[in-house]
This record gives structure tokens, C-alpha cells and sequence, in this order.
């Protein structure tokens, strides 16, 4: 994907009003505190969603929807780092990653509901059009936070 492509997908988000999740009750904190701790970095989570979106394109690939429901649950059911994922950001840069961690979080729930429901009415396409959905806010959370991650500041964990 363009970088271009990247930061409208991510204007898009607070274009459509996924920004405004204060008002339907959820922010970082609440949003943080309804997720199960886990004993893993921030680095160790991105690989657990990593697999969790393997599972969903493989189930896509060979159209079994019990595959891409295990790895929508893990996607949008998946633990929280036990000292927060905030900590993996720069101290500068943390209160807006807070603020915009929720609208991710909110995709990606989305997301896997709907990608859920279509492998199991056996609808691919669609199934495949919301796992698209999910890879670009990825894609977009990536481009924009990983300049700001604590370990890009350390010399030889630049990649």
C-alpha cells in the first residue's frame, strides 16, 4: 500500500467518526481496561495479531469459516501487554497514541464480526473485502506509530 494511500485510510477513520469513541463511552483507559493482561511486550502482541490475521487469510484462502472465526476471536479478543502498549511509545508521543488506540481497537472489532459472518454464510469476497479492512488499519497504525516506538530509538532495533 502507498504511503498516501495509508494516511487517507487514516483520515478516513476520524473523517467517518471514529474519533468521537469518547462519546459512546470508550476511551484508552476503558478500552485498556477490559482486556486481559498478559505477560508479553508490545512487540510480542503485534506477532499475536500478526498470526491472528494469518488465520483469518488462511481460512479465506481455503474457504474454511472455522479458521477465520479462531482468528477473528483472537484478533479482536486478544490480551493487552501487562505494562500497557502505550509503553512501547515514545513519552512525547503517548497521549496521542492513547487517543487514537480506541479507533483501532473499534476496527478491528468491526472488522472481525464482519469477516466472521460472511465466511460463515460463505460469502468470500465480502469475507475477503473485511480482512482487507482490517490489514489496512495495520498497514496505517504502523506507518504512523512505528517512527515513534521506544525500540526504533535504540540503535540496531531499526529494521
Amino acid at each position: 500500500m502507498k504511503r498516501s494511500s495509508v494516511l487517507i485510510f487514516a483520515a478516513a477513520l476520524f473523517a467517518n467518526g471514529h474519533h468521537s469513541l469518547a462519546h459512546e463511552g470508550g476511551d484508552f483507559d476503558s478500552m485498556l481496561a477490559q482486556k486481559r493482561k498478559a505477560d508479553i511486550t508490545f512487540a510480542q502482541l503485534m506477532q499475536v495479531m500478526h498470526q491472528a490475521t494469518s488465520m483469518i487469510f488462511d481460512g479465506i484462502l481455503y474457504e474454511n469459516p472455522e479458521t477465520v472465526a479462531l482468528g477473528a476471536h483472537l484478533l479482536a479478543e486478544h490480551p493487552a501487554p501487562a505494562n500497557g502498549p502505550a509503553a512501547a511509545i515514545l513519552k512525547e508521543r503517548r497521549d496521542d497514541f492513547k487517543n487514537v488506540m480506541p479507533t483501532y481497537d473499534k476496527v478491528f472489532h468491526g472488522s472481525a464480526e464482519s469477516v466472521t459472518l460472511n465466511a460463515r454464510k460463505r460469502n468470500w469476497q465480502e469475507a475477503y473485502a473485511g480482512y482487507r479492512e482490517i490489514t489496512d488499519a495495520c498497514v496505517a497504525c504502523h506507518a504512523t506509530w512505528r517512527p515513534h516506538a521506544i525500540s526504533r530509538q535504540v540503535e540496531g532495533m531499526r529494521r
